[in-house]
């Protein structure tokens, strides 16, 4: 019974996980193609008076509509595999806001963030979701860590992201809780992208959560 009310919970978290990046879908989409339509309109005015610059807005138009599709391609993935059953814009600046909140209420924690980054909406908000996740684990069973640490870095094909404690063992926690189903989850959309999403005890004490997202702008 406890089994089954296990598998049971693992899949109403996977259901919500698909039905958040439906709405992620809708917005992503949504937003490119109101930039599509805004620019067609403008090569509609400008090319009467000068039909050079108007290529200009068609190879804008073409760029979004490129950015478009791809975004459909990874998203909708996952809304199809029904056998395994923060917003789109969080970037960096959003991981430090998160990062300084939970610094005024939990362990002290070292961030290191790339430079500037040019990734997909459904790129940085899992990297967002993840990072969320990873210190609200650490605030809920690991209080009383010494040191966490955020770390996002940019490798040419992929966004990895790592958050680790040094807290050691929490009497009456297992390494499943300590898991929780927020990462089957964050597992479930990071593996939609084509990545992969590894959570568990570190050699001698603490936890990790590694992701490695991919950004497909190689």
């Amino acid at each position: 019974l406890l089994d089954e009310r296990a598998r049971a919970a693992a899949e109403r978290v996977r259901r919500d996980e698909r039905l958040e990046l439906a709405r992620e879908l809708h917005d992503v989409v949504a937003h490119h193609v109101t930039g599509m339509v805004v620019q067609a309109q403008a090569a509609h005015l400008v090319g009467r008076r000068d039909p050079a610059r108007a290529t200009e807005s068609l190879a804008g138009i073409e760029a979004a509509g490129g950015e478009a599709l791809r975004a459909m391609r990874r998203l909708v993935g996952v809304l199809r595999d029904t056998a395994d059953a923060p917003p789109a814009s969080a970037g960096t600046e959003q991981i430090a806001e998160l990062v300084e909140r939970f610094r005024r209420q939990g362990p002290p924690v070292r961030l290191r963030l790339p430079g500037e980054t040019a990734w997909p909406p459904e790129v940085t908000s899992t990297v967002h979701r993840i990072v969320r996740e990873a210190l609200t684990n650490v605030a809920r069973h690991a209080p009383h860590a010494g040191q966490v640490t955020v770390d996002v870095s940019q490798e040419p094909d992929a966004v990895v992201v790592e958050v680790t404690d040094d807290a050691s063992g929490v009497s009456g926690v297992s390494a499943e809780q300590r898991g929780g189903y927020g990462l089957i989850g964050l597992r479930e959309r990071v593996e939609a992208l084509g990545g992969t999403l590894r959570a568990g005890p570190r050699s001698g004490a603490g936890w990790s959560v590694r992701a490695v997202v991919p950004h497909g702008r190689a």
